[in-house]
């Protein structure tokens, strides 16, 4: 199956999938080495079922799937992430002063 089709699969599926059948993928993915990595642009935050607070999901997210060796490059500490994306800077108009 090409990863088109299981996106629109699983994309009909998470309606449908509780927490506890994420937690089952995700042990998966550590299982196998794999960590998850959401980087966001997200300001609001809510509090998470496990306190703390987390941000907000948007349209804007990307999710990653690492390895430790990744999350290590990128200074991260083994295991799965939620993480601020750096904001994209707008290039200055030619004649433009600053």
């Amino acid at each position: 199956m090409l990863a088109k089709e299981m996106g629109v699969i699983l994309t009909k599926h998470a309606e449908t999938m509780t927490a506890k059948c994420w937690t089952e993928l995700i042990q998966q993915l550590e299982s196998k080495g794999l960590y998850m990595v959401i980087e966001t642009t997200t300001n609001c935050r809510v509090l998470s079922p496990f306190g703390g607070l987390m941000p907000m999901p948007s349209k804007d997210e990307t999710l990653t799937v690492m390895t430790a060796e990744d999350l290590l490059e990128k200074g991260l500490d083994v295991g799965h992430h939620i993480v601020s994306k750096a904001p994209v800077k707008q290039a200055a108009s030619v004649g433009e002063s600053k």
